[in-house]
């Protein structure tokens, strides 16, 4: 196989990993940053009379999802990118 091909399949594969988390990403931020910054009140009420707020569950649950999506970038990269990479550079 030319390298040439190699490298459109390597472009190819990228934007067929990158684009579905990038949107799992994006999606999720805008949508709480929208909700802070219109709808305030729906993220200061109390959990069950305690002093933890909804906005700041859903903010650690925000954090999680992006260290999931970080993980499985990873793993699709190490999977189907690498060896790509590598037969590039052999």
């Amino acid at each position: 196989m030319h390298k040439e091909d190699l490298f459109k399949r390597l472009i190819n594969k990228k934007k067929l990993i990158i684009r579905p988390l990038l949107f799992l990403t994006v999606i999720p931020y805008l949508t709480f940053i929208c909700i802070i910054a219109f709808y305030p009140h729906l993220f200061g009420n109390m959990l069950l009379n305690s002093s933890v707020s909804i906005g700041i569950i859903l903010g650690f649950i925000l954090i999680i999802i992006i260290w999931v999506i970080t993980l499985l970038y990873v793993y699709l990269a190490n999977k189907h990118i690498e060896p790509i990479i590598k037969e590039l550079n052999s």
